[in-house]
């Protein structure tokens, strides 16, 4: 038994010395930083800040696709939702437009607010009134 623990608290001490010499060495580690110049590093571009050109809320946002939309021929007027980033537009069209017309103002306002509201996922629907 003697023996036994003689040798666990040689074991024992040797880990620890070993232990303690590996972890106070010198880390001569140097971390490399950018300039804060806008292209590397640090920048002022993270859209969630409100000092940001590109900070936007569901307000703006909505405002912007309404504009966009008021751009478009026929249109008389339109609802927006906007769920997480999922965007349902309901656009309403005279009753006279044809299908081919209607089918034409749903393809040109899916494709404006997609171009303008990248971010969203636009679900459009076009409705006579």
């Amino acid at each position: 038994m003697k023996i036994d623990i003689k040798q666990a608290s040689i074991v024992l001490l040797s880990a620890l010395v070993i232990l303690s010499f590996t972890a106070c060495q010198k880390q001569n580690v140097q971390v490399k930083s950018y300039a804060n110049d806008g292209l590397l590093g640090i920048s002022d571009v993270n859209p969630n800040m409100p000092t940001s050109p590109t900070y936007h809320n569901y307000n703006a946002d909505t405002q912007l696709m309404k504009s966009t939309i008021n751009q478009i021929p026929h249109v008389r007027g339109s609802s927006i939702t906007v769920n997480g980033a999922v965007a349902n537009v309901r656009i309403d069209v005279p009753a006279r437009l044809s299908d081919q017309e209607l089918a034409a103002v749903e393809r040109e306002a899916f494709d404006k607010l997609t171009q303008a509201m990248p971010r969203y996922t636009v679900k459009v629907s076009v409705a006579r009134k």
